[in-house]
């Protein structure tokens, strides 16, 4: 089991407080059932997992199937989902897809794997594409209040994380030039601290903050025409 998802596996146990997994060997290399159950740290020991396994969080919110090698199918709780996956379901199915392209000669399995769990939206590139009542919508909608002055600066830090972390729980899927325009968002509220007692120097204020997003969004609609 390679490092990118050792971190996935971490990244959702930390997500729902789990410390350790349960690793069950399925199979020996040469396919025999083994019953073997061993218990590993969540950020240390995956190298040694084999296919086929199954590594599952102990009260069983999170859970790694590993049939072989080149796939591994990852399930569990939404607060499971949202650290393995902080991509969305969505856009990690169609990541895969894409992956899948490739390696056919090498995993000729992986075509018929990318075609059982295919992504089931489309990808978002511009403002029009976004479907109403979206999480997606909700953001720029509160870019466009921001702007304009129709919210206050914390309303619009509060909502936008609410609202982007409702579009990767719901999978949904944007790409550029909107998946830019939402990035650069979210990189300046990062450095923006809603409480005043809380900030620290280099943090933007409440008048550059909506400076700085008014600014990106204006690039954005020049470079669109949107």
């Amino acid at each position: 089991m390679d490092a990118a998802l050792t971190r996935r596996i971490a990244a959702g146990c930390r997500a729902i407080g789990a410390h350790h997994v349960l690793w069950a060997r399925l199979a020996n290399r040469t396919g025999s059932p083994t019953g073997e159950i061993s218990t590993l740290s969540i950020d240390s020991g995956h190298a040694a997992v084999l296919p086929a396994s199954l590594i599952c969080t102990p009260d069983l919110q999170g859970a790694v199937l590993f049939p072989e090698a080149g796939y591994a199918l990852i399930g569990g709780t939404d607060a499971f989902m949202a650290g393995a996956v902080g991509e969305g379901t969505e856009t990690a199915r169609a990541r895969f897809s894409r992956y899948t392209r490739g390696l056919t000669n090498q995993h000729p399995s992986l075509a018929a794997v990318a075609d059982a769990y295919p992504a089931l939206r489309r990808a978002w590139s511009r403002p029009s594409d976004v479907d109403r009542g979206s999480a997606a919508a909700r953001q720029l909608a509160l870019i466009d209040k921001f702007t304009k002055g129709t919210c206050t600066a914390s309303e619009f830090a509060h909502g936008w994380w609410e609202a982007r972390r409702a579009s990767q729980s719901n999978g949904e899927r944007i790409q550029a030039p909107l998946g830019d325009l939402f990035d650069r968002v979210f990189m300046l509220l990062e450095d923006y601290e809603v409480s005043p007692d809380l900030r620290e120097p280099g943090d933007l204020s409440d008048a550059e903050l909506a400076a700085a997003v008014r600014e990106v969004q204006g690039e954005f609609l020049r470079s669109t025409d949107e």
